[in-house]
């Protein structure tokens, strides 16, 4: 026990002087940063660790694995607030935080059992692998609220386009009536790079692989398609919204018709025994009281 309060004294001390440090070195590039985000709340509490363990292994920008993880963060929407070089330090610093975790069991608890030792061993790894678990819950996350609202917005463009406005004021109309969302942040990401003079094309491009839905990849493969051939906009968006409104009630159906097989195994292993044990229960009580039980114990 005496190890374990000297170890926990020192990573108290560490994490002390690592936020004063970091603090200072980080005092003059606030003002270089006004770009950024607020980044989640666990990120901003182990960032002073992260700065630190920045240094251990740098990452390349030019590698395949930064640029994989530069978009899997634009999916997320975290791409103005963690650095792709921040979140790969983070995993050392789980890293860390696991290996410390086996160290107070196994030497500060005393712990000599070998099952125990064996589950506390899993905590190293998933202390290296929790940042790409958070990131990959994040990004379904926010694709699936993406999927929810842009069959609304499919509707609110086609409406103001056939209003009389032109694709982009019809753009910029409709996205000002969406709830705050990622979507809405996308699409005014959108319509920035549209007025900041990037080709429509391009915008809508790079709108996809930021998102990475399908119904986002096939609404801007139409519209581009549609440019090319000389197509009626309008109809054709008309068309994408009627198809998105289907598959909006194709899916409701389809987590209705999962509702009953969900709910299956709650009924069967919980509400099921409990009638069992009060029928047996009654029927315990009046076996008793008749005399029933005594003649089939034979006492």
């Amino acid at each position: 026990m005496f190890s374990l309060i000297i170890f926990l004294v020192l990573v108290t001390i560490v994490n002390v002087v690592v936020f004063f440090i970091s603090s200072w070195n980080q005092r003059d590039d606030k003002g270089s940063e006004f770009w950024r985000d607020r980044p989640p709340s666990w990120f901003t509490l182990f960032l002073p660790l992260i700065n630190m363990f920045k240094l251990v292994k740098p990452m390349s920008s030019n590698s395949m694995a930064h640029q994989m993880l530069t978009d899997k963060l634009k999916s997320a929407g975290y791409s103005y607030a963690i650095k792709p070089e921040e979140f790969s330090a983070s995993r050392w610093v789980g890293l860390a935080f696991g290996s410390s975790f086996v160290f107070i069991l196994v030497y500060g608890f005393s712990i000599e059992d070998f099952n125990y030792i064996v589950m506390s061993l899993f905590a190293i790894p998933l202390g290296f692998f929790y940042p790409d678990i958070w990131l990959n819950d994040a990004v379904k996350e926010r694709q699936k609220k993406i999927s929810k609202h842009f069959p609304f917005f499919l509707e609110l463009l086609v409406l103001s386009m056939r209003a009389g406005l032109n694709f982009t004021s019809a753009l910029e109309h409709a996205t000002n009536k969406l709830p705050d969302g990622p979507l809405r942040k996308e699409l005014q990401h959108l319509v920035r790079d549209i007025r900041t003079g990037l080709s429509r094309r391009n915008s809508l491009d790079l709108m996809a692989k930021r998102v990475a839905v399908p119904e986002v990849s096939n609404f801007v493969a139409a519209i581009n398609q549609a440019e090319e051939v000389g197509g009626e906009l309008g109809d054709l968006l008309f068309k994408q919204a009627t198809q998105r409104r289907k598959e909006r009630f194709l899916k409701a159906e389809e987590l209705a018709g999962k509702a009953p097989v969900k709910m299956l195994l709650p009924l069967v292993g919980l509400l099921f025994p409990m009638t069992f044990v009060v029928i047996i229960f009654v029927i315990y009580i009046k076996a008793r009281d008749g005399g029933a039980l005594n003649f089939l114990l034979g006492t």
